[in-house]
């Protein structure tokens, strides 16, 4: 993309206050991450994760709508254009080690990703679909909320729905992982049905739930196309269109964050019941649960 189209399709984008502040309101105490246009040494676009501070790599954040301009700024050279923030919230983002640390995550996004041909875009429907009505029968009805991003969707169940009780006891990554790996598990097959249905043949429904995953913020430009990554209502599903995405009119809810804690407590427990944790560690935890520690939280569970 030359300059003027840059700024034409992406400046143009972000100097709307209100894509701004969307970006700093799902950004708050998350790891920021920026896919840029421009290409690397090994042919891959620029994903930024870290800014320079002297000898240290601080990671990024945004804490403001502000933020979001300044690092448009700071990074203009590599041409950046879609913004993440990560699964996790952290206490504090001030080194690289906060993000490698599991004792400094307070909470964890459960999130699906439906990858798709947005050409097949009624089979992400439907699939998301399964996913709301699932997590309805356990109790889980104001903390959800889908967005739409590229060729799929990420249905995501607002962190503080898990109690603040429970969060204590089970690691926040555990069971953010139990909870979407316990759904995919149950509706796999329903998935496939889906699939054949409509004949998508790359529909997949992933848990990629890790210790260093982001996802799109509400309102970024797609990292490639020109689409915008909107928030949909799960009671507007059946409304929703393609139509929805354009980077010129897009249709956005704002009402995102909403939540009820301890709604999905139920889900919580019993995802984590039947799956156990996460079971990777790309950074080792900082303490091994024990025996005893195993023991004490799976009987404290069965109190539920």
């Amino acid at each position: 993309m030359e300059l003027n189209q840059y700024e034409k399709v992406v400046i143009a984008h972000y100097s709307r206050d209100a894509v701004c502040e969307e970006i700093a309101r799902f950004s708050d105490k998350r790891w920021v991450a920026i896919h840029c246009q421009t290409i690397d040494k090994s042919g891959r676009p620029y994903l930024l994760r870290y800014k320079r501070k002297g000898k240290s790599r601080i990671p990024l954040k945004i804490e403001s709508s502000e933020d979001v301009k300044k690092l448009l700024e700071r990074f203009r050279k590599v041409y950046p254009r879609a913004f993440y923030a990560s699964a996790n919230v952290y206490r504090k983002l001030e080194s690289q080690e906060d993000v490698k640390t599991f004792e400094n995550i307070v909470y964890c996004l459960p999130t699906w990703d439906i990858d798709n041909e947005l050409e097949k875009w009624e089979a992400t429907i439907e699939a998301a679909k399964e996913i709301v009505s699932f997590l309805q029968r356990y109790g889980i009805e104001k903390s959800i909320f889908l967005k739409w991003s590229g060729n799929g969707m990420h249905v995501h169940v607002h962190h503080q729905s898990i109690s603040k009780e429970l969060l204590n006891k089970i690691h926040p990554l555990d069971l953010a992982y139990s909870i979407v790996e316990y759904v995919n598990t149950k509706l796999q097959a329903r998935f496939f049905e889906i699939a054949q249905k409509h004949n998508a043949t790359k529909l997949r429904v992933e848990n990629k739930m890790d210790i260093q995953r982001v996802f799109t913020c509400p309102l970024s430009l797609h990292r490639s196309l020109n689409t915008v990554a909107v928030c949909i209502p799960p009671d507007k599903l059946d409304e929703f269109t393609p139509e929805w995405v354009s980077s010129e009119k897009y249709v956005h809810w704002k009402g995102w964050n909403g939540y009820v804690e301890g709604e999905a407590n139920e889900m919580a427990v019993m995802a984590y019941k039947t799956i156990g944790g996460y079971p990777y560690t790309r950074f080792p935890k900082p303490t091994k649960k024990s025996k005893r520690l195993d023991e004490m939280i799976l009987k404290w569970l069965s109190k539920e």
